[in-house]
């Protein structure tokens, strides 16, 4: 199971409480959540007014990831949950795990989830970019490579070979 994961690496704890607080609020354009949401839930919001209520009806109406609207509602709370709402949440910046700290505390965060069979590895997601991949390859993989727990080369010549997958037979029938 690989969860995605969003990861908050700085130079220090508070350098990476700063950059947390920086990209998961002050720099969040309420539209670009909109925007996300109405992608995941292929739904187009641009009708609705921030103050429209999300009705159980409007949820019904969705072609896509239902589950991810009544997970917010549930989370934010309240008996009316409107539109501003869901775009103040940040679609799913919010949402799943987020590992914030040094390299080596992000290490911990997700060494401990591993440890605990909570997964088998992490689709890390970009909280801003450029930078977000960048500061976990320079700052976290070293660590999670030091534990082993990270690869630093790879067994086979093809992916197949990697994961000890036999060749399929390629000879046509008919």
């Amino acid at each position: 199971m690989l969860p995605m994961a969003y990861t908050v690496v700085g130079e220090s704890r508070a350098h990476a409480e700063e950059r947390e607080d920086l990209f998961l609020h002050s720099l969040v354009d309420p539209k670009a959540s909109l925007t996300l949401l109405s992608e995941l839930m292929n739904y187009d919001f641009s009708g609705l007014e921030l103050s429209d209520p999300i009705t159980d009806e409007l949820i019904g109406s969705v072609s896509g990831i239902r589950g991810l609207v009544q997970n917010l509602r549930t989370h934010i709370g309240g008996e009316t949950i409107t539109l501003a709402d869901l775009a103040g949440h940040r679609a799913t910046l919010l949402q799943g795990p987020r590992f914030v700290g040094t390299g080596t505390e992000v290490a911990d965060q997700m060494e401990e989830w591993m440890e605990a069979d909570a997964c088998d590895g992490f689709v890390i997601a970009a909280t801003h970019v450029p930078g977000a991949y960048e500061d976990v390859v320079r700052l976290v993989v070293p660590e999670l490579q030091r534990r082993g727990r990270f690869r630093d080369r790879y067994t086979g010549a093809t992916l197949r070979d990697t994961l000890g997958l036999a060749r399929p037979d390629a000879t046509p029938h008919g």
